[in-house]
């Protein structure tokens, strides 16, 4: 059995490229696409008549709609792209992450956030343990273009990866 991973910018045209091109190198037996676990029942919609993006997984806490997550596809997303690839061929789509029901369980200590999001006043960025923010981890894309000297990171993705 060969594993390959490709790696994607959500929303990325020239990823959804990219993605398209090595499924058809690649020919898989089965697609894997970032997306709630407990959402596979809902692939087979991919395929519906007049089903058209803008289209969007949605899952909610019952009776508390403030807590809900949702998964966004566009045409130009590589995992909308992969799962039509998948559809057109009958090739067996998966999504690997989370369960919606781990995501949207939230941090009961929490009473800032229900859903365990940081509350909007929180610093974007996790402290290290010495309490310093640790940039790399928060967001490696804008370390990566800080270091080829674009102060842009989205900037720096257009140029290097699209």
């Amino acid at each position: 059995m060969r594993v390959e991973v490709c790696g994607v910018r959500h929303h990325g045209p020239g990823s959804a490229r990219a993605v398209l091109a090595a499924l058809e190198a690649l020919q898989p037996d089965v697609v894997l696409v970032e997306g709630p676990a407990d959402a596979d029942h809902l692939v087979p919609l991919v395929a519906a008549a007049g089903m058209e993006p803008p289209v969007a997984l949605l899952a909610h806490v019952v009776g508390e709609p403030a807590r809900a997550a949702w998964w966004p596809l566009a045409a130009f997303s590589p995992e909308w792209q992969a799962l039509r690839w998948a559809a057109r061929r009958g090739v067996p789509v998966r999504f690997c992450d989370l369960p919606s029901t781990v995501v949207l369980a939230g941090d009961p200590d929490d009473p800032a956030d229900p859903a365990g999001e940081p509350a909007p006043d929180d610093p974007a960025e996790p402290a290290d343990p010495a309490g310093e923010p640790d940039a790399l981890r928060a967001d490696p894309v804008a370390a990566l273009a800080a270091a080829r000297g674009y102060d842009d990171p989205e900037r720096w993705w257009d140029d290097v990866v699209e």
